[in-house]
Parts: C-alpha cells; structure tokens; sequence
C-alpha cells in the first residue's frame, strides 16, 4: 500500500503538537540569545539593563539546558521566562537606546502634504 503524505512524514522532527511546542519555544530562545548576541556592549550601559555579556551568558546557558534537559525542566521553564524578560522588557528599552524607537521596520512616516 502506498503510504500517505502526512505531517510526521513530511517533516520529520515535528511528529505531533509537543514537539512543535518544543521547536517554537527553542526559536524564541534562540531569536532572544542571536538579538543580543547581535547588539552592541555600549547600547546595554545606555539602556541601564544588565551587561551584554549577562544577557548573553543566560540565554545560552538555558537554550542549551532546553535542548539537553527538555522544556519542561527546571532550567527549562526559567529559560522560557528569561527569554521573554528579554524581549519583552530589554529589547525594546536597546532599541530605544539606539535610537530605533517605535518606527517599526525601518519604514519612516511622512509628516505634512506629498510631494507632486
């Protein structure tokens, strides 16, 4: 019989909805340790948040412990709430002190009439 195409087959690492929780949370961590791996040491001191060096210790301290130990470890669960602390709090306070506010992807309003 010739075997359907179905998710688990398809994409092999996302067999049913824990390990697609377990990829999302992983990516959350991930885009929050590359975001401050990514930023400058002075924008931290700027933003009166903890160092870059803090920041970027933890995250990779718990993105690795979520792929050894598991989301629903210890470690794992701290990981998932200092990964949001980052980009909840930190991120937009960096980017703030950077100068890149509110704008929102590099697209600037056009204040007064358009031009002919």
């Amino acid at each position: 019989m010739i075997s359907l195409a179905t998710f688990p087959t398809l994409f092999p690492g996302f067999g049913g909805p824990i390990e697609i929780i377990w990829w999302a949370l992983l990516g959350l961590k991930l885009v929050a340790l590359l975001d401050a791996a990514l930023r400058p040491r002075g924008v931290f001191l700027r933003a009166d948040k903890l160092t870059k060096p803090g920041w970027v210790l933890i995250l990779a301290a718990f993105s690795l412990s979520h792929i050894f130990q598991g989301v629903l470890s210890f470690f794992g669960l701290f990981g998932i709430v200092a990964a949001a602390v980052y980009l909840v709090d930190a991120r937009p306070a960096l980017r703030q002190a950077t100068g890149r506010g509110r704008g929102g992807w590099g697209i600037r309003r056009r204040r007064g009439p358009r031009p002919l």
